[in-house]
């Protein structure tokens, strides 16, 4: 093949597979920046699988998806020693959509984490925080890790909202780091409804 047809060619098919594997495909994750609760009763939200990839990076924090054959298995967060502020919004979270936002607003949940020292650089505990922006937040709550992964739980009367803007609700997860790098591993996360703080006058 004469060189002025082969290369502008090749170029172009270069060009293509690079653009191909750019552009979201059939086995790429569509991954939103917040948790709804479309598709579901509301009243329990699970974040498991693929869905683990909406956690955000915030602060100086690393975020690693760890893959498994069909869907992520789990997420792994790591932070180095006083890289991360107390502002939840400030830390790797998970948005809250404002479906949700509106439903928890007024009521009591519970937050259920399981989790597991990362491998390598594992924390020996961690916190996590759910916040409702202005309104108010959790405070963080500390949990000691075990070798395996466990379920840590949390519950917080969430507050009435004064206004029909929506707060943009957070909850923050956060490894336990008083020296060096050290991370944890997250394979689900629940938040339940389990009732009213402010029941209505019969």
């Amino acid at each position: 093949m004469n060189d002025l047809i082969f290369y502008p060619v090749a170029m172009l098919a270069a060009l293509a597979i690079i653009a191909s594997a750019a552009l979201p495909g059939k086995d790429r994750l569509s991954c939103g920046s917040s948790i709804s609760g479309a598709g579901t009763n509301y009243q329990q939200v699970a974040v498991t699988g693929d869905n683990l990839c909406r956690i955000e990076a915030a602060g100086q924090s690393q975020i690693e998806l760890v893959q498994g054959i069909n869907e992520i298995e789990s997420v792994v967060i790591l932070a180095g020693a006083g890289q991360l502020g107390d502002r939840p919004e400030r830390n790797p979270h998970f948005r809250i959509a404002a479906d949700l936002e509106q439903f928890y607003a007024g009521s009591r949940i519970r937050v259920t984490i399981e989790a597991r020292p990362s491998r390598p650089q594992g924390a020996t505990s961690f916190e996590a925080n759910y916040s409702a922006g202005n309104e108010g937040n959790s405070g963080w709550q500390t949990f000691d890790l075990q070798s395996g992964y466990q379920a840590f739980s949390f519950e917080w009367d969430v507050p009435l909202r004064e206004t029909q803007t929506n707060a943009l609700d957070y909850l923050s997860i956060r490894p336990v780091v008083p020296e060096k790098t050290r991370g944890v591993e997250i394979r689900a996360i629940r938040i339940e409804r389990i009732g009213q703080r402010n029941p209505p006058a019969s």
